[in-house]
Order: C-alpha cells, then sequence, then structure tokens
C-alpha cells in the first residue's frame, strides 16, 4: 500500500448538498494521508451534484440511488461497497482537518477494544459542538424538550448541560460516551461484520446512537479523541438547527429508538414525555 494511503473508506452520503459535499471532498483530499477509497452515494438529488464530483473528483466512487433512502439507508449502500478494514461515515456538510483522518485512524490502530472512534467537531465560527453523548434517559430526554435549566445560573447550566446530555471538552485521553455523533465516525469492518449495518427503522436521527448500542451490547468501546477539528454545519439538509421539520423527524427518531431498545417502566415514561411536552418542546425551539 502507497504510504500515503490509510486503509480506510470513505462514505458521504449527499442529498441536494452540492456545495458543501464539494467542500467536504476537497478538505478530504487535502488531508495529511489520503483514504484508498472514497464512496459518494446520491441519495435521488436529481441536481448537479454528481457531475461536478465527477468532473472534479474522478478517483470517487460513485453510487446512485434513484430515491432518498435516509442515512442510514445512504450509508448502507456505501457500506456494502466498502473495501477497507475500516469504515469512516462523513457527513455531506463537514471539512475534516489536515491531521483528523489519521489521528482517528491511528487510535483504533492503538485501541483493540475500541469498535468506533469520533473526531472533535466544531461549528463554522470554531465554537465547540457536541461530539456524541448518552443514550436517552428520563432526564436528558426531559432536559431536551423542555430547557428549563435557562432560568439557572450560567455554572449551573453549563455543570447540567454537560452531565445530562451532550459532552463538548475532550481530555488527552479521550472520552468514552455511549454513542458518537454520526457526523465522522469511523468504525471497523469487524464490528459492522459483528452486529450489522446502521439500522435503517429511521430515516434521519439515531441510527448511529442505535449502531453504537448494538457495539456496547458485543462489549465494544466507543470514543471520542481530541484531534485536529472537523468543522461539521450541523443541519446542512434543513434551513436552521431550529428548524420545525428537523425537529419533528428527531422526535419520531427518538421513538423509534425508544420502542426499539427499551422496556418497563423507563420506556413508558420517556414515551409519555415525548408525547407531552414533544409539540410544546418544538414551538419553544423554533421561537427561541
Amino acid at each position: 500500500m502507497n504510504e500515503n494511503r490509510l486503509p480506510i473508506s470513505v462514505i458521504i452520503v449527499n442529498y441536494k448538498t452540492p456545495e458543501l459535499t464539494l467542500n467536504a471532498l476537497k478538505a478530504l483530499f487535502l488531508s495529511s494521508k489520503l483514504p484508498s477509497q472514497v464512496i459518494l452515494v446520491d441519495n435521488g438529488s436529481k441536481d448537479k451534484t454528481v457531475e461536478l464530483v465527477k468532473t472534479e473528483f474522478p478517483q470517487v466512487v460513485i453510487i446512485e440511488s434513484e430515491k432518498n433512502l435516509g442515512f442510514a439507508g445512504g450509508n448502507n449502500i456505501g457500506i456494502k461497497r466498502a473495501s477497507q478494514p475500516y469504515v469512516w461515515l462523513l457527513n455531506s456538510d463537514t471539512e475534516t482537518g489536515y491531521k483528523t483522518m489519521e489521528q482517528v485512524y491511528d487510535y483504533l490502530v492503538e485501541h483493540q477494544d475500541c469498535g468506533a472512534v469520533g473526531p472533535q467537531l466544531i461549528y463554522p465560527t470554531k465554537e465547540l459542538q457536541s461530539v456524541g453523548g448518552f443514550f436517552p434517559n428520563i432526564l436528558n430526554i426531559f432536559y431536551y424538550l423542555l430547557p428549563w435549566p435557562i432560568l439557572l445560573p450560567n455554572f449551573l447550566r453549563k455543570k447540567l448541560h454537560s452531565i445530562a446530555l451532550l459532552p463538548q471538552m475532550i481530555n488527552n485521553n479521550g472520552l468514552q460516551l455511549d454513542y458518537v455523533t454520526g457526523a465522522a465516525i469511523m468504525v471497523r469492518r469487524e464490528v459492522i461484520d459483528q452486529i450489522g449495518l446502521m439500522p435503517e427503522d429511521y430515516f434521519m436521527y439515531f441510527e448511529e446512537t442505535d449502531w453504537c448500542l448494538q457495539m456496547k451490547r458485543y462489549n465494544w468501546k466507543v470514543m471520542v479523541v481530541r484531534t485536529d477539528p472537523v468543522i461539521h454545519v450541523y443541519g446542512g439538509s434543513f434551513k436552521s438547527k431550529r428548524d420545525a421539520q428537523r425537529l419533528y423527524v428527531f422526535l419520531s427518531s427518538l421513538r423509534k429508538f425508544v420502542r426499539r431498545n427499551y422496556t418497563g417502566l423507563k420506556k413508558i415514561i420517556i414515551l409519555a414525555e415525548v408525547f407531552l411536552f414533544g409539540r410544546l418542546s418544538i414551538i419553544i425551539k423554533t421561537l427561541r
């Protein structure tokens, strides 16, 4: 193998984000080392993306779907074509740092008990972005639906946010989480062969959460590590982070995750929270 190439298949799923997708590919091919394979899955965009990528990046393998299969469905098509022992799923609205891919790959090679790794994520404004988090529970879902901590002093709000919801800071040894954000998650091929492809019950959101839950059940660690940051636009397929349609899709996927994976009182309470406060939560978030 070429010393400048790593045994990685990168998969990018595009749906009507031509400019973002081109930026993602440009950043990827400026990396310190290159992946052995890059696959672009076009999710039925029927726009100019495929032609632009063919012209600027002829080395990219392009798979065209006739319809939008969602995040999991699109990535699964790419995973089936992946030829390398490591698979890196990258959102089309990301721009990787110079050494990000190399750093994530090195961590996986050095830590054989780790099944999936994510890098540091930042917003285009350079602010830290959530890199993953904890599986849904009664506390963090209530926090998400009704962000009452905005009434608390700032230091208490930040503390509760880091405990209950989504971590952002990564220490030198990495951070073990329940799940890693799917915007830039690298997974061992042997893990995928063991647990299966991403669950396609979800059109968008919670696919990676469910996938990581299956990894945990097979005793694989899920980590995020300090790297050259990846710029993530966050929600590039929607008008904004607080787009009402995006929030509805998120809550729908949350319900599916809980129904698929939880039982007993925990399942009942979380579903009740979503039923009682979901619509109000969307109104509050869109108004903010």
